[in-house]
This record gives C-alpha cells, structure tokens and sequence, in this order.
C-alpha cells in the first residue's frame, strides 16, 4: 500500500482531475449544431465536472485544508442535471413527476448532511449515497424501456443505453466508498485515500465513457 500512495496515487489523481478534458473538447466541437436538449444537458454535466476539478486544484493550491464543502454542492446540481436527461428521455408523467421529487428530496438530504448531521466540513455520505441510489434507479427503468421498445434493435447506438451503463458502473462502484469514507478518514489518511483511488479509477472510465455518448447524441 506504501507503493500505491508514494508513486501510483499522485500519478491516478492528476490523470482523475484532467479526465472531464477529454469529454468537454469533444461536446465544444460538437455542440455547434445541436440543439437537442439531452446533448446540452449532458455537456453541461462535464462542464460542471471540469469546474469541480479546477476548483479543488485552486484550493489545493491556495493552501486550504478541507474542499469538501464543494462535494455538497456538486452531489445536488450533478444528480439535478443527469436526472434532467432522463427527464426528457421518458414520456410517461408519473416518472417525469417521480424525477423532479427525487431532485426536491436531494436537496433535502443534502441541508441534512451539510447542517444538521455531518456538516460542510466532511463527505456528504447520505445525500451522496442517496444520489447514487436514484441514478441507478433512472438507469434500471430506462433498460426497462429499451426491452419494452421492439423499435432499438442496436443498444450501442442508443445514447441513453449507454449512459444508463455508464451511471450503473459508476455510481454503484462508488457508492460504497462514499459511504465508509468518514469512517476511513477517522481511521487514517491512507485509508481514506484508498477509497478516493476507487473512485478516481471509476471517475476516469465514466468521463471516457462520455466522449462515445456525447457522439451517438450527436449523430
């Protein structure tokens, strides 16, 4: 485990701040003719991810010693925008009513991380999690729709199927090492970056995953 932190850690965690990059001059070269509201969306998503990581370099830089009240903010506004994609990809009221209550529940889990149970100053483990938990639901009830719709015979073209995917990996990979972050943290520092090293292995593969989607969006 001394090897991973000493050489491998730095090395994942710089190649994890840079991976919205990739994704993000994809969607700027695309975006010029699209006026498809799921394709803004979803590269407003990887804006946000190149802000969150230019802000934790910022901060890292300007010497401060706890960034993740920032966590608390990103968990509310990235769950609000993907759940917005899925909110234009379903036709069915009840599950468009049934997303924006999920957005209304987030923000209240989120004010109870933040002011009442863990605070700003640690991870926001239950809204994080509960974020989580939601996006894999969306993604369940897409692949639900697919198999219902004889119409998509080719899943890989499907932008939704693959960003389905995407969210299923991620977010279940993640949500486990959100949730025992706390813990690890008061544990020690090198157990806590053990479960940020996850996260930043699965971060770097979801943002790849974004360049394929954002081009079956825009085909």
């Amino acid at each position: 485990m001394e090897f991973f932190l000493a050489h491998i850690y730095p090395s994942l965690k710089w190649v994890a701040v840079l991976s919205p990059l990739l994704p993000f001059g994809v969607g700027l070269w695309l975006i010029r003719k699209q006026k498809d509201p799921k394709f803004r969306l979803m590269l407003l998503y990887i804006i946000l991810g190149v802000i969150a990581q230019a802000a934790q370099i910022i901060t890292a830089k300007l010497g401060t010693t706890n960034n993740l009240w920032m966590n608390h903010v990103y968990t509310l506004i990235g769950f609000s925008v993907l759940a917005g994609i899925f909110y234009y990809s379903f036709d069915k009221i009840m599950l468009k009513r049934t997303i924006i209550f999920g957005i209304v529940l987030l923000c209240v889990l989120n004010y109870y991380d933040a002011f009442i149970t863990d605070g700003l100053t640690k991870m926001n483990s239950v809204s994080r999690v509960a974020a989580s938990v939601m996006l894999i639901i969306l993604a369940i009830t897409y692949f639900y729709k697919v198999a219902n719709n004889a119409k998509i015979i080719y899943l890989d073209r499907d932008p939704m199927f693959l960003l389905s995917c995407a969210i299923l990996i991620y977010y279940a990979g993640t949500s486990m090492s959100y949730a025992i972050f706390n813990e690890a943290l008061a544990i020690s520092n090198d157990a806590a970056r053990i479960c940020v090293a996850i996260n930043m292995v699965l971060l770097i593969l979801f943002y790849t995953s974004h360049v394929f989607i954002l081009r079956r969006m825009a085909a």
